[in-house]
């Protein structure tokens, strides 16, 4: 569902988020294409485990993605090279247009669906590592064979996850 708000092809916008599902199940998702009212809020996104009451829906969807947009799409400020706010630990991505920086931040999204159906702990860093790959595949596959050249979600564990509580590291502190 896109905005008709957002001025862009849709069919290149569909061709977009198709390509950052790559590897992930994407029955039963929605992803609305939303446009972004401020400059602070333009390419940012979020993934529900399940659809809001309020919101229409179609039936048999069970995750909802929301993606919020500029209106109009430029390559003005690219390339552009970002991490995770607040997430250390997260990748470097370095996006080279607008195309790039939808398919990696649709790619992070459609991983933490892959979290609410697998019902894994949400991790934010895990779904930016998703998403660099997502991108790598995506910028050296034609986007219709972008799925042989990206492994699925399983095989991006680098470590297995502990089990029990997790104990938080300080830098400094012993």
């Amino acid at each position: 569902m896109v905005d008709e708000e957002i001025r862009a092809s849709t069919d290149e916008l569909g061709a977009l988020i198709v390509a950052s599902f790559d590897g992930v199940d994407h029955e039963g998702v929605e992803v609305r294409l939303e446009w972004a009212r401020g400059r602070r809020q333009t390419f940012t996104g979020r993934a529900y485990p399940q659809v809001p009451p309020r919101w229409r829906s179609h039936a048999g969807i069970r995750y909802l993605v929301r993606l919020d947009l500029p209106s109009v799409f430029r390559n003005r400020g690219y390339p552009l090279t970002y991490r995770y706010r607040g997430l250390r630990t997260a990748p470097w991505i370095t996006v080279r247009d607008w195309r790039e920086r939808l398919v990696a931040l649709a790619a992070h999204e459609a991983y933490h669906t892959h979290q609410f159906r697998h019902t894994m702990r949400r991790s934010e860093v895990q779904a930016e590592r998703w998403a660099l790959r997502v991108l790598e595949s995506w910028r050296t596959a034609p986007p219709e064979s972008a799925a042989a050249g990206c492994a699925g979600p399983a095989d991006l564990a680098l470590k297995p996850e502990p089990e029990g509580p997790l104990q938080l590291l300080l830098p400094g502190v012993a």
